[in-house]
């Protein structure tokens, strides 16, 4: 397989079809393995259903199908599970100094004749029951679904037991045909198609089928902090994502969050700024853990959606393996001497093996335009002082932040802080303009040499607070209607920008390419923020 554009692509070697084996993805026409400690079985399924291999069968590790040669890829891809490609993955990256080939990570897939799995949920243990059969997807449709036929599917995901059982479907509407239309499980059955009247009788119909939401669909992540391993606390229930108040919290709990993601251990230099504000729900209060447990709901807790709080105690976590990046000492954010924080330190980056490939995966991961100029030792920013993080980088321009390329363990090196490396990137720096102050007016943003605007298409108030955060401005206040501003002259830049309201530069939501659009002027973005600036010190968390 040839991939020219980078994106992941996966494969299974060395089993006994091309549906099990060790696990390889390709980056560019590099193939590379996977460490079975970041290999979740939410990633597992997204592989099978990507090579159209079924479900989930067994995920060894260990290099049960023999080690790989090339690179062991840093990616921790951080499927939900309702992904169809392995490329359509949140990606974070762990500290490769844990992982060898001998840690190659192994799938075998059902196969390709039969298959179950949840669609359009909020997770692979919730959603619309469908099959696969005969070479593609298919709904269940049973105008007696009950919890026993959900039980069924549940215990075949591996998703624990059901907890609701729907009839009608609260998921989007499908298109697939129907290729079960009758299910009688006792309950106690391992599979859906070992239950009596189960029969594949394909047909059309206008329903979207059974829904199924199973006991083990929560999920946890960190939004908002620059990383899957920082930000504020969510958890995904009964369909939606909502936050943990902070009553009783203390270390311990956060313990079991940062060990149950993956992320190491807690970090207790968080300092808890707040801006802006939350629509989502308060599922958790009064949480008590020892520390010693696997998963944030094994602790004592009020029941799930009782509360007393609002979200100004909306629990944040910071996890030491929260990594950030900046560049100091330049005459904008886009250019000076590269540091990285790790393990809640900031230090530097030895400009040893640093060339223009490492030079550019840094400009893309700080938001940045094109590298312009890669400086090497500390005449133009200066020596660093702390730790020496990285050394011996090695990237490959598929990455989109620099802990994703290869690079000796993290803090061994042989460098002094007279090596420190320094990057000089474009700066596209964005500003409001025409309003009564720096924190209201047009959104413009600095690309090809000159000012332009943003298209007020698809825009709204989660799309305002990124520009308001980014600019320190505090909470947006723009709403449809707001006083008109003169229109400018010059390029509109960026159109169809759809941002979720979490991230922290506007260049981070998805958007058209820049400078193609089908607006005029007349459609120019108008931003008001609260004016009141949060520090980027802070946890800055906005949910819409």
């Amino acid at each position: 397989m040839r991939n020219i554009t980078g994106t992941p692509e996966p494969r299974l070697v060395g089993g006994k079809n091309r549906c099990s084996g060790r696990v390889e993805v390709v980056h560019g026409e590099k193939w590379g393995t996977v460490c079975d400690q970041y290999f979740s079985l939410d990633a597992a399924g997204v592989v099978c259903e990507h090579l159209q291999c079924g479900a989930v069968a067994a995920t060894p590790g260990g290099a049960h199908f023999g080690e790989g040669t090339g690179p062991v890829w840093k990616e921790n891809y951080r499927c939900l599970g309702n992904e169809s490609r392995l490329a359509d993955c949140p990606v974070s990256a762990w500290d490769q100094i844990s992982c060898s080939h001998r840690n190659d990570a192994g799938l075998i897939c059902s196969d390709e004749s039969w298959s179950l799995r949840l669609s359009n949920g909020g997770s692979r243990c919730d959603g619309r029951v469908e099959v696969y059969h005969n070479g593609s997807w298919g709904r269940v449709q049973d105008r007696s679904w009950n919890i026993n036929d959900s039980n069924v599917v549940c215990r075949e995901l591996g998703c624990g037991s059901a907890i609701f059982a729907y009839n009608s479907s609260r998921y989007e509407e499908s298109e697939l045909p129907v290729w079960v239309n009758d299910v009688d499980c006792e309950g106690d059955e391992t599979q859906l198609r070992n239950c009596s009247t189960f029969t594949m009788n394909p047909f059309l119909t206008d329903s979207n089928g059974v829904g199924v939401l199973c006991s083990d669909h929560r999920r946890l992540r960190l939004t908002g902090g620059g990383s899957t391993c920082a930000g504020r606390l969510e958890l995904y229930y009964h369909g939606s994502w909502g936050t943990v108040c902070n009553d009783l919290w203390d270390l311990l709990d956060d313990n079991v969050v940062c060990r149950q993601l993956g992320c190491g251990y807690a970090l207790d230099d968080k300092r808890l700024g707040y801006c802006g504000g939350s629509r989502s729900p308060i599922w958790l209060d009064e949480v008590r853990c020892s520390g010693n447990e696997s998963y944030l709901w094994e602790c004592p807790s009020a029941p799930l959606g009782e509360h007393d709080c609002s979200h100004k105690e909306d629990v944040t976590v910071k996890c030491s393996e929260h990594k950030e990046m900046r560049l100091v000492n330049g005459e904008h954010r886009c250019e000076g001497r590269v540091e990285v924080r790790y393990n809640g330190t900031w230090g530097t980056v030895c400009s040893e093996k640093f060339h223009r490939k490492e030079a550019e995966v840094i400009c893309k991961h700080v938001e940045c335009g094109p590298l312009k100029s890669i400086y090497y030792g500390v005449w133009k920013y200066g020596a660093g002082s702390g730790p020496i993080w990285l050394d011996e980088l090695e990237c490959n321009l598929h990455e989109s932040t620099l802990w994703q390329c290869q690079s000796d363990p993290w803090g061994k090196h042989n460098c002094h802080h007279w090596e420190d490396a320094g990057v000089a990137c474009e700066d596209l720096p964005l500003r409001l303009d025409g309003g009564s102050n720096s924190c209201s007016g047009t959104v413009q943003l600095w690309f090809n040499s000159s000012w332009g605007t943003v298209c007020d298409d698809s825009w709204g108030l989660a799309d305002a607070n990124v520009v308001c955060r980014q600019l320190g401005c505090g909470a947006a206040r723009w709403t449809p209607g707001a006083a008109p501003i003169a229109p400018v002259s010059g390029g509109i830049w960026l159109d169809e920008v759809k941002c979720t309201g979490t991230e922290l530069f506007l260049s981070r939501c998805l958007a058209s390419p820049l400078g193609q659009h089908e607006c005029d002027h007349k459609e120019d973005v108008i931003v008001i923020c609260s004016g009141t600036a949060c520090s980027t010190d802070s946890w800055i968390i906005i949910t819409l």
